[in-house]
């Protein structure tokens, strides 16, 4: 029997929709986040992420994490930062890292949380540097090692993290793994501060820095 052009057009339609890609997924996701539609977007979110595409996984699991569009659920989060990080996203590796320092949805582990930050941090991540300074500070997951840390920090700090800036300054404020001075200490705290990080902005007080 001869196909009308009508059926024709619905079987060409049915072929366009069954190849819409991974990345378009997700842009029509991030479009309906935007404007609120959260009920909508998630569908888009998770059938993007679990195509496999980065961007998709990564904001599904900050979904989860924040509670962005759907209930909080660190399991949830855990997972997805894990198939984001596992395909080479720095972030999704640093967060991961911060699920296992703080046992969030999954075991704590700080030798895992150790092992995460360290891939995100040699990706150049700047939060990774400060989070793995952080554990080299504590002794947390690795033997602690006050001079590795003021190492980390400082390229947290070089990469324009308010946070290891904060960190490397107190390093050099009180002589910590660097050799103490007051001037390196008030730079680096200083350029914390200017970028709104608070506890900068509270030791600026504190200490009557002008």
């Amino acid at each position: 029997m001869k196909k009308t052009p009508f059926i024709l057009s619905l079987a060409a339609a049915a072929l366009l929709c069954s190849c819409v890609t991974p990345d378009a997924l997700y842009n029509e996701a991030n479009a309906l986040y935007q404007s609120g539609r959260y009920s909508e977007a998630m569908p888009k979110l998770r059938e993007a992420a679990e195509a496999g595409y980065i961007p998709a996984q990564l904001t599904l699991a900050k979904s989860y994490d924040f509670g962005t569009g759907t209930a909080k659920n660190p399991a949830q989060a855990a997972y997805w930062y894990q198939q984001a990080a596992m395909n080479g996203d720095p972030n999704a590796q640093d967060n991961l890292g911060l699920c296992y320092y703080f046992g969030t949805g999954v075991t704590k582990d700080l030798s895992t949380a150790v092992r995460w930050h360290q891939r995100a941090a040699e990706q150049g991540y700047a939060p990774a540097w400060n989070n793995l300074g952080l554990c080299y500070r504590n002794g947390e997951g690795v033997p602690q090692d006050e001079i590795r840390a003021a190492g980390c920090f400082r390229r947290a700090a070089e990469l324009g993290n308010d946070a290891g800036q904060y960190n490397l300054g107190r390093c050099y404020y009180h002589g910590v793994g660097v050799v103490q001075d007051a001037e390196q200490a008030r730079f680096w705290i200083e350029r914390s501060a200017s970028q709104g990080y608070k506890n900068a902005q509270l030791f600026m007080q504190d200490n009557n820095w002008q």
